[in-house]
């Protein structure tokens, strides 16, 4: 009986210092968080901010790879403080990936964002930073990550927005997988007429003329993970926003365009 005691002391023990671990980096990763939000806030025309505010990214971002490729369990944490200051964290299904998103605060109306993809494969975490193709790409921000099994391979379903400007944004959807221990950041699986395509995406610019002075829907684009429905909206030539939808479904191999 005092054994099992011993037992479970040690067992509470451990976990509460697991615990006190993780809560020491997600202060550690905050502490440096607030500082891009510091840097953003001042004058950004001062050589001495902007490259304060470069370096406090720089910093942030060597943080964030650092932990998330050397502590597995932070895969699942949810790093409530670091979300409630901004950082946005989206987890698939079955906990196996993971992306963090940020405003690295050197836009203006035009946001630009950073990522970090994190992945777990045989108990062990890897990380790696999203790809810059050049210094006008904005970036985006993903919001949710979804489960889809094809053949004998699991994908990744991601949806991400881009701030372009106060009124224009771009929205995508995007397919990831893990394939041999490595991020696969253009899996294809989304049946279109020009091929079998990575991801597709579209421009809403609320600032023209046929979307002006009118209540425009929802226009963000939705997965069904019950029915395995892409749905995005309609938008016509002239830039206008309908409250019609173009349907993608899983057909067991890929998502197709389908009429409902």
């Amino acid at each position: 009986m005092k054994v099992k005691f011993t037992i479970l002391i040690l067992t509470l023990f451990s976990t509460f210092a697991f615990a006190q671990s993780l809560k020491t980096v997600e202060n550690i990763l905050n502490e440096s968080f607030q500082k891009i939000d510091y840097w953003s806030s001042n004058d950004r025309t001062d050589k001495h901010s902007f490259d304060s505010l470069y370096t406090s990214n720089m910093k942030f971002e060597k943080l964030l790879l650092k932990y998330t490729s050397t502590l597995p369990e932070t895969i699942n944490y949810n790093f409530e403080l670091l979300k409630n200051n901004g950082l946005h964290i989206a987890t698939s299904e079955d906990g196996l990936f993971r992306i963090y998103s940020w405003d690295d605060g050197t836009g203006g109306t035009m946001r630009f964002f950073k990522n970090i993809y994190q992945y777990k494969v045989n108990q062990k975490v890897f990380s790696k930073n999203s790809p810059k193709y050049d210094e006008k790409d904005a970036g985006c921000f993903y919001y949710q990550i979804n489960d889809i099994n094809s053949g004998n391979k699991k994908f990744y379903i991601t949806l991400g927005t881009s701030i372009l400007s106060s009124g224009l944004s771009y929205h995508t959807i995007k397919i990831f997988s893990i394939e041999d221990a490595k991020l696969n950041e253009n899996a294809k699986l989304i049946k279109t007429k020009t091929g079998i395509r990575n991801q597709i995406g579209y421009e809403v610019d609320l600032t023209s003329r046929t979307n002006r002075d009118r209540e425009v829907g929802n226009y963000k684009i939705e997965y069904d993970e019950k029915n395995k429905v892409i749905s995005i909206p309609l938008i016509l030539e002239n830039s206008k926003v309908t409250g019609e939808k173009i349907h993608y479904q899983f057909k067991g191999k890929y998502f197709e365009k389908v009429k409902f």
